[in-house]
């Protein structure tokens, strides 16, 4: 049977969507919109989304009444195990209302709905940011009002690990891996048959400097900082996801610029670029000592694993814990069509988000 999967991401500045058969995909198309529109309150620009989505449909003669299932981008929701879920009325009022977070990604969820509401299809998310899959005894600090929690990459951390599985003819539930995702964040994720039991919180800037976040400080530095400088909390949230990591360091987040600056001999780039490979590689083996050393694979994904000039830095310090496979870039569309199919196709069953 031939399933018709319509795919919704939607971003801060652009709408991500695409139409698939079953897991092959059809058409895909990035709708950039107007700074008028993305400056409104996320609940006002609803319609304008729902509508270039349709027109989407339009242009490449497809009837939204024929699609059988919405797959969208999990928005910031209360922690929730891995896997696919139906998008329930509780789902949808929390992501209106941004009880746990506001993000653009929020409105997927929203637009999947009200699909459903005007063309009686399925409407589900995968794999949303806020999974938590971590063991007990990750989540404590030494300060009894502060834990550990976990916001990564998952969606994209998980499709790359079941696709690795899938190229050794394993399932996800039969391997452990070390999945790295380099980005605007870095999140280092153990991967121990099926669930993600360790992470850094790369939406705050744990772990690893990257791009634009700072990575983990030294306390009594930070504090001294934050004191000296008369910093709120907006403030210094800024600095830790915003105006750290590479833009701190050199004034530009762009690394395909520093990476040549680095290669044509620039000695201050170089430093910054070796200091980060040992950074992601001591997470790495954090990661490696939370799965007991029984690690199958350590794989790469993300926009920074394009850079063979990173990857030629982070290896040497890692590749005695297990092999390597690099995926660059991101598969979140594929990975949210592949939520729906499993769940279509009875490989997986539908959760329930209450």
């Amino acid at each position: 049977m031939t399933y018709t999967i319509l795919v919704v991401n939607l971003g801060g500045t652009s709408t991500k969507v695409a139409l698939y058969e079953n897991d092959e995909s059809i058409a895909v198309e990035t709708l950039r919109h107007p700074t008028e529109i993305v400056m409104q309150p996320f609940h006002e620009q609803i319609e304008f989304r729902f509508r270039s989505i349709l027109n989407f449909l339009e242009r490449i003669d497809v009837d939204a009444s024929g699609i059988d299932i919405v797959s969208a981008r999990g928005g910031v929701l209360r922690p929730i195990q891995g896997g696919t879920y139906d998008i329930s009325r509780e789902m949808v009022d929390d992501l209106r209302e941004s009880r746990y977070g506001q993000h653009a990604s929020n409105m997927s969820g929203v637009i999947a709905d009200r699909f459903r509401n005007l063309y009686g299809c399925q409407a589900v998310i995968t794999d949303p940011v806020v999974v938590d899959e971590m063991i007990d005894e990750v989540r404590p600090t030494g300060l009894k009002d502060i834990e550990r929690r976990s916001v990564f990459h998952a969606l994209n951390q998980k499709a790359v690990a079941r696709k690795y599985a899938e190229s050794e003819g394993r399932g996800y539930t039969e391997i452990n891996a070390i999945v790295c995702h380099m980005g605007g964040g870095i999140t280092v994720g153990a991967h121990r048959k099926g669930k993600v039991i360790d992470v850094n919180d790369g939406l705050s800037g744990e772990g690893p400097m990257s791009p634009t976040r700072t990575g983990s400080l030294p306390n009594d530095s930070l504090a001294r900082y934050i004191i000296e400088n008369a910093m709120d909390y907006d403030s210094v949230y800024d600095v830790l996801t915003k105006e750290g990591g590479f833009i701190s360091l050199t004034g530009t987040q762009d690394a395909i610029e520093l990476e040549e600056r680095a290669l044509a001999g620039d000695e201050a780039i170089e430093m910054i670029f070796r200091a980060l490979a040992a950074q992601i590689a001591k997470e790495i083996g954090s990661r490696a000592a939370i799965l007991k050393g029984e690690v199958d694979q350590i794989i790469f994904t993300g926009g920074l694993a394009y850079s063979a000039y990173l990857m030629d830095l982070v290896t040497p310090y890692i590749s005695f814990i297990a092999p390597v496979t690099v995926y660059p870039g991101e598969e979140e569309m594929q990975a949210l069509a592949e939520g729906a199919y499993r769940v279509l196709t009875g490989q997986e069953k539908m959760k329930t988000y209450v």
